[in-house]
């Protein structure tokens, strides 16, 4: 059976959240769009100019620039805190920006359950039963 019809591309959540290093209380709507071609490009480079060309840059810090540039080129709709803080960029509790970015790539694998998953299962076919020999 194949998918008349893709699942939204788009995603709405809300997130109450303390942050770990300020203890302020971080909450409101984001909207998640998934990324097209183009937006993974432009992901690819605002990560590309955060490492700043950097070869021995530890993996940590990419991870941390990977995850700001998709929030940038994927969220549409986020409260105005977030706007204030450049995307993330500004905040001191990464424990935000991590648990934003974790619903997103929820809303990821979602997705791409939805399309490549098991569409339906099929029932199984029962075996004829095997003849016992008597002796």
């Amino acid at each position: 059976m194949s998918i008349k019809a893709l699942p939204s591309m788009e995603h709405t959540f809300t997130v109450s959240e303390k942050g770990s290093n300020t203890g302020q209380v971080f909450d409101g709507t984001f909207s998640y769009k998934r990324p097209n071609i183009r937006t993974q490009s432009d992901i690819a480079r605002t990560a590309a100019l955060l490492d700043g060309g950097m070869r021995n840059l530890d993996e940590d810090t990419k991870t941390i620039h990977h995850i700001l540039a998709t929030l940038k080129h994927s969220l549409f709709k986020f409260p105005e805190w977030w706007k204030k803080s450049d995307g993330g960029y500004d905040l001191y509790d990464f424990n935000i920006v991590s648990e934003i970015y974790k619903e997103c790539m929820k809303f990821e694998n979602d997705w791409f359950e939805k399309v490549w998953g098991e569409k339906e299962s099929k029932p199984e076919k029962k075996k004829p039963a095997k003849k016992q020999l008597t002796g």
